[in-house]
């Protein structure tokens, strides 16, 4: 057989789709599957990958952004068809739940030790990394949300109010709204709290430190039954709708959500608000990048804990892990990627783009951080922070906790029924009957 010689411009092009395909076959591409927790996360997950995608050049990241409204579903569906991200962003309720779907690949002992192991976390959220009924971890804590009081040191003030005394306890804390709802303050009256009602998705957030203060809890001691209707927990419901009902938290507050009462914090409305770290980052942004560095409110305010109750004084400490899917078919890149964004450094810098508080101790605590006087306020009053109980079923349950809870605002509006602690009463039974049911089907 005849052969013929091959022009050096086919040889040329042969070379070239020689070398792409051996550079095709040495990438490695991974998905990663994030919340929107900033203003522009698609951005801002770019620059937070620059070090590790400069040190990894053979990889590629593709990164999908789910809103917290509809990712539910899309992340329990992508547990049941195995056909997820190779690294998933959770909600720390939501270990749990898909762990027991046989969804996340367990850390080995390695890579515990990698990490630094549970005594380089906040142990609260090292807690949501497992599930209730074996030993394996399957995530990592990323990023934390916690609850603080927010207050205007002017409004104070005017009224001649010590904050120290205010923030004392529950007796001390009403005493003290009493005091400034309505003070004067820049030739504004100012009321004196500000909380969302039903329409907001936060109402068991923002419920949860005082019926735990009180001596309450959300599920019993075996995790078996609601304790929603508790003479505890229904104690801190009266305490904390009584705010409302007194006309000491304005009656359109109720008809708010949690961003439409931060603005109104910003702008003059409320003398104490109650909410997490990203309003320190909003009160140091100008507001030509969209935050609130310029207010009144940003010059005069600072942080206190949760009044306490009987039992104490504790916040709401949640946040979100990482995990790597066990479908994934690149488990040790993933494994490097997400041991990459959960440490210090990258929680450092998350944490500065987002508001969000860092995980570990050593990021939570470093100096580029914790020299902002506010953001050491805020760290020392959420060290008593506190999850919610960790089982598996905790997302529908925390929807009807939500639902019936919700329906108590609609009483002190007057639109469902007549406010009373009975009515309060009656609602938390409610709540718990259905959460009863939730928890049977779970287990």
């Amino acid at each position: 057989m005849r052969s013929f010689p091959v022009p050096r411009q086919a040889l040329a092009a042969l070379a070239v789709c020689s070398v792409a395909a051996g550079l095709r076959a040495q990438t490695t591409e991974l998905n990663l599957w994030v919340m929107s927790t900033t203003e522009q996360q698609q951005q801002d997950m770019r620059e937070l990958l620059k070090p590790h995608l400069a040190t990894n050049p053979q990889l590629r990241v593709n990164v999908t952004v789910l809103n917290w409204e509809s990712a539910w579903p899309k992340i329990t569906a992508a547990a049941a068809s195995g056909q997820g991200p190779d690294v998933i962003e959770l909600g720390s309720t939501w270990v749990a739940a898909i762990a027991s779907m046989g969804a996340l690949e367990p850390l080995s002992d390695a890579q515990l030790r990698e990490i630094g192991g549970a005594g380089a976390y906040f142990p609260v959220m090292w807690g949501t990394t497992r599930r209730p009924d074996d030993g394996k971890t399957y995530a990592v804590p990323w990023y934390a949300d916690a609850r603080a009081a927010y207050y205007r040191t002017d409004a104070f003030k005017a009224a001649g109010v010590d904050p120290r005394d205010a923030f004392a306890n529950w007796g001390s804390f009403k005493q003290a709204m009493q005091k400034i709802n309505g003070v004067e303050v820049g030739g504004k009256r100012i009321a004196a709290l500000g909380y969302p009602g039903k329409n907001d998705w936060n109402v068991v957030h923002n419920l949860a430190p005082w019926i735990w203060n009180a001596g309450g809890d959300f599920l019993s001691a075996d995790r078996k039954r609601s304790a929603i209707n508790s003479t505890e927990a229904v104690q801190a419901a009266v305490y904390y709708t009584g705010f409302a009902a007194e006309g000491l938290v304005p009656a359109g507050a109720l008809e708010k959500d949690s961003g439409q009462i931060e603005a109104g914090f910003f702008n003059g409305q409320y003398a104490v608000i109650f909410s997490g770290p990203w309003l320190l980052k909003q009160m140091s942004t100008p507001k030509a990048r969209g935050g609130q560095l310029e207010s009144v409110a940003a010059r005069n305010f600072a942080i206190a804990p949760y009044p306490a109750g009987l039992k104490g004084s504790q916040t709401f400490y949640s946040g979100s892990d990482l995990a790597v899917m066990k479908s994934s078919k690149q488990k040790a890149a993933a494994w490097k990627l997400a041991a990459f964004l959960t440490g210090r450094e990258a929680q450092v810098g998350f944490s500065k783009m987002s508001g969000m508080l860092p995980t570990r101790l050593d990021a939570a605590n470093d100096a580029s951080l914790t020299s902002d006087r506010h953001y050491a306020e805020f760290l020392a009053q959420v060290r008593n922070g506190r999850h919610y109980p960790t089982v598996a079923g905790w997302g529908p349950l925390e929807s009807v906790y939500l639902k019936n809870l919700g329906n108590m605002f609609d009483m002190v509006a007057g639109v469902r029924g007549k406010y009373s602690p009975l009515a309060i009463k009656q609602a938390m039974d409610a709540a718990a009957l259905e959460a009863d049911q939730v928890l049977a089907e779970s287990r």
